[in-house]
């Protein structure tokens, strides 16, 4: 079994799964029928069963089969495992738990990032304003380049648990800008509060850029609000 077939019957099958074509509780087709419609062997479909169940997404039982689990239990925390739920539209209880982790950990964030970032840390801030600042006629530049300031910014922090949480944090943190930025005029009304952020932590002000922080989260959290109306 190569790696590629293994990968791509994992991201199939998951995708399938958090499309809501199997429901939390209900159980999977047998494993010939899996087979037969995903075009792989039943070591493929075993191997990539068991990658689901490391996720949090599936459950297997000697009697009950493979069963679907809730989606609280699945790791939010695991990029493709997002990725997967982001692409049939999240509900608005995702989103807005989304921006509470936010409230939670940036903040704290960019004060740890005002007081810690290196100079390099500082540069690559900076280069990254800049580079959203020349992406605001192309949203998904855009959104790109907003993903990168914040990673840089959490990656700043000098925390290593905010460190191995980045990959996870930035695929969530692309949600909530995918959201936001689709509303007319919003990335010319956030990205002076990107350049206030950038700012602070170069100056090494936390008042400063926790309070540019919270008003981006803020900002973002109306507009998602509106957009779920």
């Amino acid at each position: 079994m190569s790696n590629n077939v293994h990968a791509a019957t994992v991201d199939r099958l998951g995708a399938w799964i958090a499309s809501g074509a199997v429901l939390p509780g209900q159980t999977l087709k047998v494993e010939a029928q899996l087979c037969e419609e995903f075009g792989v062997s039943r070591t493929v479909v075993r191997e990539a069963i068991k990658t689901l169940v490391a996720k949090g997404m599936v459950e297997v039982g000697p009697k009950v089969g493979t069963r679907v689990l809730p989606v609280r239990g699945w790791n939010l925390f695991d990029p493709q495992v997002v990725g997967w739920l982001a692409e049939e539209g999240l509900p608005e209880n995702f989103v807005m738990d989304l921006l509470d982790l936010r409230r939670a950990i940036e903040p704290m964030a960019v004060r740890w990032a005002c007081e810690r970032a290196t100079p390099a840390q500082i540069l690559a801030i900076e280069q990254a304003y800049r580079q959203l600042a020349a992406s605001m006629d192309d949203k998904d530049s855009y959104n790109h380049a907003d993903q990168q300031f914040h990673e840089a910014v959490l990656a700043a922090s000098h925390n290593q648990f905010i460190e191995q949480m980045l990959p996870a944090l930035g695929a969530l943190l692309a949600i909530s800008f995918e959201v936001s930025s689709a509303v007319p005029d919003e990335l010319g009304k956030t990205l002076p509060l990107h350049e206030e952020l950038a700012k602070a932590i170069a100056s090494r002000d936390p008042a400063r850029g926790v309070w540019a922080c919270m008003s981006l989260i803020e900002r973002a959290a109306t507009t998602i609000s509106e957009h779920y109306r």
